[in-house]
């Protein structure tokens, strides 16, 4: 059995203690029946890792006490991708965000559009980034994807080639998908399509239109198909 992961918001020194909040807590006593002397790993989301071993204590709270072996730092690995995306309904969200935060991308970005069917400022923030937390931890990702305000395509683009971003607006008749610097930004518009304006305005802010074949796919499909096509390649 692979020794389970835990999140913290912050990594003690080797020899120092830490207490798993109730979340975590609750799935380590509870789901796992975790114990004194058992083996965990704890991250904090932003490249720390550490080994760590249950003492047997408990905070007044109830939560189980870690004492830490040892730290490590872990870099980002392949390419820097980040994902802004018009939300789809229901369900499908979690999923996509699921398949994205394994997919270990460095942030998604709801993205309002014209003929969006979610309100990309409404969504559920807290539950979105408990599902970021949760695919981090179950594909041992020591970095948790970032979830960023909402934000137009046009705003979109701009903000990322501000960055020295590769950015690519997935569209009908682009050209095949591809990045060579390594850090990319990918625009993924909803089942509608995007507006030739919002086309016209990516494109113009520097958006490079690439192509996803010929078949009509869902928001979430396009999105995890682009992201897997970079994240592939080494950064």
């Amino acid at each position: 059995m692979s020794i389970p992961w835990f999140h913290v918001t912050s990594l003690p020194a080797a020899g120092d203690s830490i207490v798993l909040d109730r979340d975590e807590a609750k799935h380590a006593l509870g789901v796992r029946r975790l114990g004194a002397g058992d083996g965990v790993t704890v991250f904090d989301g932003r490249g720390g890792i550490a080994e760590a071993t249950i003492t047997g204590e408990r905070s007044r709270d109830g939560g189980p006490v870690i004492r830490v072996v040892s730290v490590r730092r872990q870099e980002r690995r392949g390419a820097d991708v980040v994902v802004a995306v018009a939300p789809p309904k229901g369900d499908r969200l979690s999923t996509m965000l699921d398949m994205l935060g394994q997919l270990g991308v460095s942030k998604v970005v709801p993205l309002d559009t014209q003929h969006g069917v979610v309100d990309a400022d409404g969504i559920n923030r807290a539950r979105a980034e408990r599902i970021l937390l949760e695919s981090a931890k179950q594909s041992r990702g020591a970095w948790v994807p970032e979830l960023g305000s909402a934000m137009s395509v046009r705003e979109f683009v701009a903000s990322a080639v501000a960055e020295g971003r590769e950015v690519l607006i997935a569209q009908p008749g682009g050209v095949a998908a591809q990045c060579a610097s390594g850090r990319a930004a990918l625009v993924v518009g909803p089942e509608g399509g995007f507006s030739v304006q919002e086309v016209a305005d990516a494109v113009a802010a520097g958006a490079r239109a690439v192509d996803l074949g010929p078949a009509i796919l869902r928001v979430e499909t396009a999105a995890v198909c682009l992201a897997a096509q970079l994240r592939a390649r080494p950064a």
